[in-house]
Formats: structure tokens, sequence, C-alpha cells
């Protein structure tokens, strides 16, 4: 029962090291570069959100830090859901939940529908794929995973600077739904 994620193919079984294995580095590369951004990326909404639900900036403030309470705070129970259940079931319901939270978000007529919705449920959803995207490298790459896991992670400084760029040229919208 414990919270560390095992990796369970048959010991004489080697990895690919390239192969299907680059198109799951990119499909990583999407899905942590979502996990990092999404959080961040409220923000833009934050004035709309604010004239819209008549809350304070602080009020608006608490999506984001829901929302990274339940991505990385989450991940004990990610680890046992991908021992017990493998990494790509745990995937697909982790899309699922991100989905419908944000769709639900879209209807909300309160602040606190919108702690639950995009806060939990998709705070969840994105959990469920951020995990296991970092753990399903090892079953690709084995002689160039440093490559792969340096690959996967220059995405974080990726993400900041494609944001940047998308914060200056929203600032004049107010489509959040």
């Amino acid at each position: 029962m414990g919270g560390a994620v095992v990796d369970d193919e048959p010991s004489g079984v080697k990895a690919p090291d390239g192969g299907w294995g680059w198109a799951v580095l990119a499909g990583c590369f999407v899905i942590t570069g979502f996990s990092y951004a999404f959080p961040k990326a409220v923000s833009v909404f934050f004035k709309e959100l604010i004239h819209e639900f008549d809350v304070g900036y602080s009020d608006t403030a608490w999506i984001s830090s829901i929302l990274l309470s339940m991505l990385y705070g989450t991940g004990p129970l990610c680890s046992v859901l991908v021992n017990k259940f493998g990494c790509r079931p745990v995937m697909m319901v982790g899309g699922l939940f991100a989905s419908l939270g944000m769709i639900l978000a879209s209807f909300a007529t309160n602040i606190i529908q919108i702690y639950l919705c995009t806060g939990v449920i998709t705070g969840l959803g994105l959990a469920l794929n951020f995990q296991p995207s970092l753990v399903m490298l090892n079953r690709y790459f084995s002689e160039k995973r440093p490559l792969a896991n340096g690959l996967l992670l220059t995405n974080k400084q990726t993400n900041k600077q494609t944001n940047k760029h998308t914060k200056q040229s929203d600032d004049n919208t107010s489509w959040w739904r």
C-alpha cells in the first residue's frame, strides 16, 4: 500500500530507447506543458472573474491555489492508482476529469462552483495526467533516459516563454466562458 510507483515490467525486457518512445515523449511534453501552464494561465481571467462574480482579487486567486494543491497534493493517490491500474487508464480518467471540470466551470454561477470545478475536478484530472507522464518515460527509455527526461523538463521554461506572450495578447479579451 506504499505510495511509490513500481515498474512491474519483466526484468528481461529492455526499453526500446526510441521508436514509439519519441511519440510518448511528445505526448508527455504536451501533458506536462498543460499541467505547468494551466494554473498560471488562469490569472489571465482574474479581472473578468472579479467583475463577473463580484469578488475580490484574493477570492479569485484561490482558484490557482486549489488547482496547484490538487496537482501536487494528490501525488500519493496517483501513485497508488498507477500501481494498481497502470499509466494509460489513469491518464485517460485524468483527461476526462480535466475536461469535465472545465466544461462544468463554463456553466458556473458563483465563485464556489469555479473552486470546485476548476480547482478540484480539473486539478485532480491534471494530476492524474501529470504524475504518470513522468513515470511513463521509464518504460520507453533506458540508455537515453537522461536525454528524454531532460527534454521533458525543458517544457517548464518553454511554457514560461509562451505564456508570457499569451498573457500580453489576451489582456483585452473578456471571453472566459
